[in-house]
């Protein structure tokens, strides 16, 4: 399967740069959601946020967090009443290390703050807190565009609160919170971790990079040594979740592992406001399906079955996957990185996540439990 970025890297058949590679990516997908007259300003913000690293060619970079298969970029698609596209990357340079990364993060953050005008309120409480001089992380920073039909791009920022250490990441968790005034969310968030913060582990701190009154803060987990009905029960008495249909969508996605889903943790997410601080604003659980899958073919059937279930059109999320995908689907797994579901003041909502596999497809496992993040 060809798309408008051509053969994919993995297999060392295009020279096309990391950059051009997403941007052509990005610009098809743009299209196929018919958000077709906003694929310029998806493109220009794309380039903006890759600029350290976008004439490099995946080969020449690290190796990044942000897609299963190690590349710097990954689309994701809301599928619900207004449609978005999101792209979040990796601030990274050819041969970098830790270090020269939280540098490249603070450029990262002044480019689209110059260039874009990002609020920087929060990111400036926070950026010294999660970007030290000597990070213990190997990762220390992704951001993220969402376009939407209408509206300027909205920009967010995630951090690793482990950079200080694996033993400190609940601690950098606890003070964000308070440094951003919503320290009075700490006990929602110490209640997600009822097995403690090694199995029920804080991996990643973010903010909406907004002066608006809802942009939110999102704390992310990684639950392991767990299953479906684990899962459920943690996110039972969020607004909208109860049991069964959080349940439900792990047998549907992931029905060989739904009764263990240790081999690859799955995330959940809790977001707060400053208008309601010690209240979870909203809840969402993340199954990986780099994993839990034979093949991309197969993810795709699940995730239609999965849309229908929620009563949601399938033919967006149809012409999203043709757009990335740069191979037949059932030659591998990949493509597919997570699969969200949240529940909504309607029907809930499905995200998908994809990897545009510019390093290769069929990706292991990752985040083993005693390793970093």
């Amino acid at each position: 399967m060809k798309t408008a970025s051509g053969t994919s890297e993995a297999n060392m058949e295009s020279p096309l740069s990391a950059g051009a590679a997403g941007a052509a990516r990005l610009a098809g997908l743009a299209t196929g959601l018919g958000l077709g007259d906003r694929s310029g300003v998806c493109v220009d913000t794309f380039r903006a946020m890759t600029h350290s690293w976008g004439a490099a060619t995946a080969g020449e970079l690290p190796e990044s967090d942000v897609s299963s298969d190690g590349s710097p970029v990954e689309f994701a698609v809301g599928f619900d009443d207004d449609p978005s596209l999101q792209f979040a990357v990796e601030a990274l340079r050819p041969g970098d290390c830790p270090v020269d990364r939280v540098v490249s993060a603070r450029a990262t953050m002044a480019r689209l703050v110059r260039r874009y005008g990002a609020d920087e309120r929060r990111w400036a409480q926070v950026a010294d807190l999660y970007l030290p001089e000597k990070p213990a992380t190997e990762h220390v920073a992704m951001f993220g565009a969402e376009v939407r039909q209408h509206g300027d791009a909205q920009f967010k920022v995630w951090f690793y609160p482990a950079v200080g250490g694996p033993e400190q990441a609940a601690e950098l968790c606890e003070r964000g919170l308070a440094a951003v005034g919503l320290g009075a969310a700490w006990d929602a968030v110490a209640a997600h971790m009822p097995r403690g913060e090694r199995l029920d582990r804080p991996v990643m701190f973010s903010l909406d990079l907004s002066a608006a009154p809802e942009a939110r803060v999102k704390l992310y987990f990684r639950h392991y040594a767990t299953d479906a009905g684990r899962l459920a029960e943690l996110m039972a008495s969020y607004p909208g979740f109860g049991a069964g249909p959080v349940r439900e969508f792990c047998q549907v996605m992931a029905p060989e592992a739904a009764a263990d889903l240790s081999a690859q943790p799955p995330v959940t997410c809790l977001s707060f406001t400053g208008a309601r601080p010690a209240a979870v604003g909203g809840a969402t659980v993340y199954l990986p399906m780099w994993t839990y899958a034979p093949d991309d073919e197969v993810v795709r059937r699940r995730m239609n079955d999965a849309l229908a279930a929620c009563g949601r059109a399938s033919a967006p999320y149809e012409r999203a996957l043709r757009e990335v995908a740069s191979r037949p689907l059932g030659t591998g797994r990949g493509i597919h990185n997570y699969v969200a579901w949240r529940p909504g003041p309607g029907r809930p909502r499905l995200k998908a996540y994809f990897s545009p596999e510019l390093r290769h497809a069929d990706p292991a496992a990752r985040y083993a439990l005693d390793g970093q993040g």
